[in-house]
């Protein structure tokens, strides 16, 4: 072991996992007409699909007959892509035509990824 080295092996890709992704508002240029949140974790999903995919990443078929083309064909067939699978929405209170008004906007906050 030597400080600051990983375990892993230099071309192995983490497994695909929700991280975070925070949203400033403020930052975007919306932050003069939405009242709250002014910033949320939106996550986005990154990392590999592993092949053959198992069911812990909840694959579509195709996902799963994908992956499985790629164990046999690694060259021609790309790996199933890391997702959103699950969305949450998000409620918000912002100006609209100078009134304030409540909103929820569905798929805003991914609860989950997944392969497909």
């Amino acid at each position: 072991y030597v400080a600051g080295f990983s375990h892993e092996q230099p071309e192995s890709k983490s497994l695909c996992r929700r991280v975070d992704m925070m949203v400033d508002f403020e930052q975007t240029g919306w932050g003069s007409w939405i009242v709250y949140p002014k910033k949320y974790n939106a996550y986005r999903c990154e990392g590999e699909c592993p092949s053959p995919v198992d069911e812990t990443f909840k694959p579509t078929n195709h996902a799963y007959i994908q992956s499985l083309l790629k164990l046999y064909q690694p060259s021609r067939v790309p790996c199933p892509a890391c997702a959103p699978i699950k969305m949450n929405p998000l409620s918000m209170l912002y100006y609209e035509k100078g009134e304030v008004v409540l909103l929820h906007h569905e798929d805003m906050i991914i609860e989950e990824c997944g392969c497909n």
